[in-house]
């Protein structure tokens, strides 16, 4: 369609080789949170709609009779300055149409958001209203606006609907202007305070996250002064906290700064009383950290985190020359502070504190540096408060600590190997040292389906029980369940091994095998000990250890009747068993991983020739149907049969993991075989 246009003589000057005209509606709509915006160019092309044009300053005039192309709309014109904006992969904005804001007023939009070869993020180009240019220098800043909720109250909470926007902040008026292919870097809120000139950014070691996110405020004196930027682990399995300190808080972090956990309720009980610190509702909602600003001038690359400030407290280091350990507990003991700490009735240190955390009590101790040496990775902690009266046939046996821990109560530690010692990377406070003793060691065992297992369930060695599961829950990243158990003092030294072999027991009921009745009352886990190093994980495997000595793969194009446990037979004796069946890697066959018991490894050969055995084989010809059949167990379950040719030599013992083909069934000629193989 051709349009003819007049301009009127006096702006007949505007129109120049370069101009766009573009439609103009004449009403507009928009729709967000804030509610429905109409907008109108003029009465007239409300009516009748309208035709607006835009000319660059530096264009030659246009002839009367040169053609325009006519637009849409001013988009699709490209009329205004061009941005080129590299934005990061969380951008979270919605793509074409998202608005640019200068101070509320929209000043743009992003026309595209694309990928490229020369820039490992999106990049967006955006166009900017030709009259506020003024806004583009080097030093100009694009923000991500994001909506923030908290309960303090509620930022941008139209974007969870509508997604992200940008705002500009322009940049000094000193700085250098930008040519059309300069690249501008969009970030969030907490990004650009990372980017600030003499911004702090420290890490924080710790032994467990504790809850804290990405983002979490950094407070000091109630004030945010920064924020959680990054949470991972370093090369010693620690987890780092990266914070970062706004530029003019950064003077606060000092030598001997303490960071902790701002959050809950916690309280101390002293020898003046319980004092209990109860922050504000918004930290108990929303966790933060906070730190002290204490030592000389300038901060440190790490610092650890403390779970409270009662914690950094007692784990500053005093000029006595002390070592600051946490215990936790049930519930608390007999003691105060300042009663003693002791190793075989010594006294190597005393009791500082205490800490309420919920349904158990956190107890803090110091040891002179010079019997820190005494604690280890086999140490166990007990309260040792007042008497301990054993009263039995052979009569009455009191044993006492020190006189000052029958006054004040008191803690003692010792070597025992094998006991469970820690609970969420803190020592553990047992109620007395036979307690301790007959503890036992706690195990996690991992499986990916613990069908029948139950808290309560036992774990035995030939009938005999030797634990049982005290805790079980899902792990929903690996897609397992972690099942917490215990083995009793006596058996914990032969159990608690590498090598030691566990797996679900469960009743076996069929015409050829009946085993494991006594589980028909509940599933149990029975164990096979190792002979390795001491061991807290196992995997906690679906069938008992076979003595495996050679494992070979078949190979076939259908699973038929063989399935895990289906036995592998020479001569109709039971040689090995079928462990694994799965889908070969491109789907195209499927693969058997046998295992083949150690006494008749020397059977297979690198031209033996396996086949699947059914129980019946039924052969029809002209003088009547021939039924032949296998053991009652294979006309179960199926089987997998081989044989050796009568080549001579004898060729080699098949190798490990070699690879067989399964045939469908038997040649005759291939259970004739009656190949003569000595037993090495």
């Amino acid at each position: 369609m051709t349009l003819s246009a007049l301009i009127e003589p006096q702006f007949a000057h505007l129109l120049k080789e370069q101009t766009r005209f573009w439609s103009v509606s004449g009403l507009k709509t928009r729709i967000d949170a804030s509610g429905v915006e109409l907008e109108l160019d003029s009465v007239a092309s409300l009516i009748a709609g309208g035709i607006a044009f835009d000319s660059p300053n530096h264009s030659p005039r246009s002839d009367a009779n040169q053609p325009f192309q006519l637009y849409s709309s001013l988009a699709h014109a490209a009329r205004g300055q061009t941005l080129n904006i590299a934005l990061p992969a969380d951008h979270g904005l919605p793509g074409r149409g998202t608005r640019i804001t200068y101070q509320g007023l929209e000043v743009g939009e992003i026309t595209r958001i694309e990928i490229t070869d020369n820039y490992p993020g999106p990049i967006a180009t955006a166009k900017l209203d030709p009259s506020m240019t003024w806004l583009l220098n080097k030093d100009t800043r694009i923000k991500i606006e994001q909506p923030q909720i908290g309960l303090d109250g509620l930022k941008n909470i139209g974007n969870l609907v509508l997604g992200n926007y940008l705002s500009i902040e322009p940049g000094s008026a000193d700085a250098d202007s930008v040519t059309s292919d300069h690249l501008f870097t969009a970030a969030n809120r907490h990004q650009q305070r990372k980017q600030q000139d003499n911004a702090l950014t420290v890490t924080l070691t710790a032994d467990d996250a504790y809850g804290l996110s990405q983002h979490t405020k950094v407070l000091h004196r109630g004030i945010e002064v920064g924020f959680i930027d990054h949470i991972g682990f370093n090369e010693s399995d620690n987890v780092t906290i990266d914070v970062v300190i706004d530029p003019q808080y950064r003077h606060l972090v000092k030598q001997a700064s303490q960071f902790f956990i701002l959050g809950g309720i916690t309280g101390e009980l002293t020898g003046k009383g319980l004092d209990v610190v109860v922050p504000a509702m918004e930290q108990i909602a929303d966790p933060a950290l906070s730190f002290t600003s204490e030592g000389a001038k300038g901060a440190n690359d790490t610092y650890p985190l403390y779970t409270s400030s009662i914690q950094a407290k007692h784990a500053n280091q005093s000029a006595q020359g002390q070592t600051r350990f946490t215990l936790v507990a049930d519930r608390l003991p007999s003691i105060s502070e300042g009663s003693p700490v002791m190793y075989r009735n010594f006294i190597v240190g005393q009791v500082e504190g205490y800490q309420l955390n919920g349904q158990s009590v956190t107890i803090a101790i110091a040891v002179n540096n010079r019997y820190k040496h005494l604690i280890h990775r086999n140490t166990v902690f007990w309260n040792q408060s007042g008497l301990d009266i054993k009263a039995n046939l052979r009569g009455v046996e009191i044993n006492t600590g020190s006189v000052r821990s029958l006054l004040n109560g008191g803690i003692a530690f010792g070597d025992m190997p094998g006991i469970s010692n820690q609970r969420n990377g803190e020592w553990k406070l047992y109620p007395s040292k036979q307690d301790a003793a007959q503890y036992g060691v706690d195990i996690m065992l991992t499986v990916d389906q613990a069908n029948g297992v139950k808290v309560g369930s036992a774990i035995r060695y030939q009938g005999v029980d030797v634990g049982e599961v005290i805790d079980m829950s899902p792990d929903f990243s690996q897609e397992k369940v972690r099942i917490h158990a215990r083995l009793y003092p006596k058996y914990k030294r032969a159990l608690a091994r590498q090598g030691s072999y566990f797996w679900l027991t469960q009743p076996v009921l069929s015409l050829t095998k009946t085993e494991n009745l006594d589980s028909l009352f509940g599933t149990y886990i029975s164990v096979e000990p190792g002979q390795g190093e001491f061991s807290q994980q196992f995997v906690l495997h679906e069938t008992p250890k076979y003595p495996q000595g050679l494992t070979l793969i078949l190979e076939s194009d259908a699973r038929h009747s063989v399935t895990r446990g289906t036995p592998v037979l020479y001569r109709e004796i039971e040689v090995g068993t079928v462990a694994k069946v799965t889908l070969g890697e491109l789907a195209d066959r499927v693969l058997f991983e046998l295992h083949i018991a150690p006494d008749y490894a020397y059977l297979v050969r690198e031209n033996s020739v396996f086949w699947n055995q059914s129980g019946v084989d039924v052969s029809i010809g002209l003088t009547g149907a021939d039924l032949k059949s296998g053991t009652i167990d294979s006309l179960l379950k199926g089987g997998i049969a081989f044989s050796t040719p009568e080549d001579k030599p004898l060729q080699p013992i098949a190798q490990d993991q070699q690879h067989f083909l399964l045939h469908d069934e038997g040649k005759t000629a291939w259970k004739a075989w009656r190949t003569r193989i000595p037993k090495p």
